[in-house]
């Protein structure tokens, strides 16, 4: 039997066929050796029966969908009918020398079934409890993934629609204006220059939402080239100073001197930086936004501040991950901060942020001047 049971183990271990083994196990066990221990154990005068309960339940835990049923009621009936010879050959049953030897059989055959059955049936219990409280806590926790993206959604679209409605507006009046003499080409320059944020804006919505779908699908691409950050910045504040805020906010660009060119994605920084200039210049009014580029040993550091409203301490902590919130206040920071996260890390850099609620934000991020 030793032998037999340590070959069924190698077998189900490299074989990985554990059903095949259990099927054989059981035919072995509780269909060939049961009944034989059956008839020199004293019948059903003694402790059998329990086992012939334990060789049942143990069946049903063992084999799978319709192969546990089919066994297991081959069992009954092959138990049933042992009972039934017993009952008219007794001749063929090993009796009890003594009525002490019957009543030790049968505590034996308790104590070791009920006790087996306890223990497997705690466990199972045990972890099925654990899996109930896992599913819990993961439809929970799509539950809220969902609500979070139905929100995500509603608030792009009235992102969308924002500056749309201000396209619109804007080309209508210009419209207007040129049925009118004089012609007044200031207000219309500054009717254009509205329209031309807005579809920048629009654009960049666009832009963060294939991001997201390329970040969740594995497919964020990077070329890396050596870029000159200080650059980069000055690139990017032009822009923005070419493009007088709405807010009346006032740009302030600081950028360490002798700097070196580090290996990165020039267009993927841009974006990273206009994200953050957008999102300071969107939660700002009348203050300052300030820009600066500091370097220490092996890393090169660029810091977007501003003095707006700031966020609340559960918005910072959640601000860079994914669809974490169902707050459409959370989705008005952009889903450009996670695009953001993103992109740095992909670079291998770090990224991070520090916001209090009416005091501004500072977003903070690291890059590697040599990536790895």
């Amino acid at each position: 039997v030793s032998a037999v049971s340590g070959g069924l183990f190698l077998y189900s271990y490299y074989s990985g066929k554990y059903q095949r083994c259990y099927l054989i196990t059981i035919v072995m066990i509780f269909l060939i050796v049961f009944p034989v221990m059956f008839f020199t154990s004293g019948g059903y005068h003694g402790g059998m029966p329990a086992f012939f309960v334990f060789a049942i339940i143990f069946t049903v835990l063992m084999l799978e969908k319709r192969r546990a049923l089919i066994v297991s009621l081959l069992e009954i009936v092959l138990y049933i009918g042992l009972c039934l010879v017993a009952y008219h050959f007794p001749h063929f049953v090993t009796p009890f020398a003594t009525e002490a030897d019957r009543l030790a059989d049968i505590l034996l055959a308790f104590v070791s079934v009920s006790t087996v059955c306890g223990i497997v049936l705690y466990f199972h219990l045990k972890e099925y409890n654990q899996q109930q409280l896992l599913l819990e806590e993961q439809n929970r926790r799509l539950r809220s993934l969902d609500n979070a993206k139905s929100t995500f959604l509603t608030t792009v679209a009235h992102e969308i629609k924002n500056p749309l409605s201000s396209i619109s507006l804007h080309a209508r009046d210009t419209s207007e204006l040129l049925e009118e003499e004089p012609l007044d080409f200031s207000l219309m320059q500054e009717n254009l220059r509205t329209i031309e944020q807005s579809v920048m804006r629009i654009d960049r919505i666009v832009l963060d939402l294939m991001d997201t779908v390329s970040i969740e699908q594995g497919r964020l691409a990077l070329s890396l080239v050596p870029s000159d950050l200080g650059a980069l910045l000055h690139s990017v504040e032009k822009d923005f100073s070419s493009h007088p805020s709405s807010g009346n906010n006032q740009l302030v660009l600081t950028i360490q001197s002798d700097l070196p060119e580090i290996s990165a994605d020039p267009e993927r920084l841009i974006q990273v930086i206009t994200n953050l200039i957008s999102n300071a210049e969107r939660h700002t009014q009348n203050g300052t936004i300030t820009i600066s580029l500091t370097g220490e040993p092996g890393w090169q550091t660029i810091c977007v501040s501003d003095t707006g409203t700031g966020m609340s301490e559960e918005m910072r902590k959640n601000a860079l991950k994914g669809y974490v919130s169902a707050d459409k206040d959370y989705w008005r920071h952009g889903i450009g901060l996670y695009v953001c996260h993103q992109i740095i890390t992909a670079h291998g850099g770090k990224i991070w942020l520090k916001s209090k609620e009416g005091e501004g934000t500072q977003v903070f991020f690291s890059l590697p001047e040599e990536v790895s």
